[in-house]
C-alpha cells in the first residue's frame, strides 16, 4: 500500500504540477471575454490561484514524497524524490525566465474588460488655459 501512495504522490507531482502551469500560462497569456471589470477581476484571481497553486505543490509533493519515503525506508521511492528536487529547481527556473520575459506580472495582472468608458457629460475647466474640448 505504501508503493501505491508514493507512487501516487509522485505521479501527482510529475503530471499535475506541469497540467497546472500550462494551464495558468495559457489563462495569462489570451484574452478573456470579460464584459465587465468584476469578471476581468475574478479571471485574473482564478488564474493567480491556479498559478500559485502549481507553484506550491511544486515543492509540496517533492518534500511530501521524500519525508514519507525515508519514514516508510522506502529508497527506491527516496532516490526517485531525491532527483525529482532537480526537475522542481528546474520547474522554478522556468517559470521565473518566462516571467523575466513577460511585459506583465504572471501573478496579479488583470485583463482589460470590454465594459465602455463612461461618456463626459460635463466640462470642468482646467487652470492653465486649456478650455474644454467642444467649446
Amino acid at each position: 500500500m505504501k508503493r501505491v501512495g508514493l507512487g501516487l504522490l509522485f505521479f501527482a507531482w510529475l503530471y499535475g504540477v506541469p497540467f497546472l502551469l500550462i494551464v495558468g500560462l495559457i489563462r495569462r497569456t489570451s484574452t478573456p471575454y470579460a464584459p465587465t471589470r468584476a469578471d476581468a477581476h475574478a479571471y485574473a484571481a482564478t488564474t493567480d490561484r491556479i498559478l500559485t497553486w502549481a507553484l506550491i505543490l511544486n515543492a509540496a509533493l517533492v518534500f511530501a514524497g521524500l519525508l514519507l519515503s525515508r519514514l516508510t525506508a522506502d529508497d527506491a521511492w527516496w532516490r526517485r524524490f531525491m532527483w525529482s528536487i532537480a526537475w522542481m529547481m528546474g520547474v522554478y527556473v522556468a517559470v521565473s525566465l518566462a516571467a523575466a520575459q513577460a511585459t506583465a506580472p504572471l501573478i496579479g495582472h488583470v485583463p482589460d474588460s470590454d465594459e465602455p468608458q463612461p461618456r463626459i457629460t460635463q466640462c470642468i475647466p482646467i487652470s492653465g488655459g486649456t478650455g474644454c474640448p467642444g467649446g
